[in-house]
């Protein structure tokens, strides 16, 4: 079987209501994965600094536009068992504010995105390394 690598880099991003958004992964080949919460965020490209990764990621799948804060002091890792291959994933996840935008779904494994209140984060069935992170607050 196939093994592949993939950094992943996510936004804890707050709005000016102090909410915080959440995106629903649609990802059926992957049970784990398929409709949990995550935080927004996705790959980190060849050449691109973490930073930049997020700012892209965040304003191609929300239509959002944001101010990075600081890191996550701990990354995550996860293998991750897909149909033919398996994949090593390490996370990092940025706090973020959300500077200007209209919130829009504009991604094919996002099946929702949603602002949500700092106490209401425990309710949600999160992806297993996002959870590390919501355990962290």
């Amino acid at each position: 079987m196939e093994k592949k690598s993939k950094l992943v880099v996510l936004g804890l991003i707050e709005n000016q209501n102090n909410e915080y958004l959440l995106s629903q992964r649609y990802d059926p080949d992957v049970p784990e994965a398929h409709l949990k919460w995550d935080f927004p965020g996705g790959t980190n490209e060849f050449g691109e600094s973490l930073e930049k990764t997020l700012e892209r990621e965040v304003l191609e799948e929300t239509g959002l536009k944001i101010e990075i804060i600081e890191m996550f002091p701990k990354s995550i890792s996860r293998l991750w068992d897909h149909k033919d291959f398996k994949q090593h994933t390490i996370v990092v996840c940025y706090y973020c504010k959300m500077l200007d935008g209209a919130l829009h779904l504009n991604d094919h494994k996002i099946q929702d995105l949603k602002w949500v209140q700092f106490s209401d984060l425990g309710t949600y069935d999160f992806l297993p390394t996002t959870k590390s992170f919501v355990d962290m607050l």
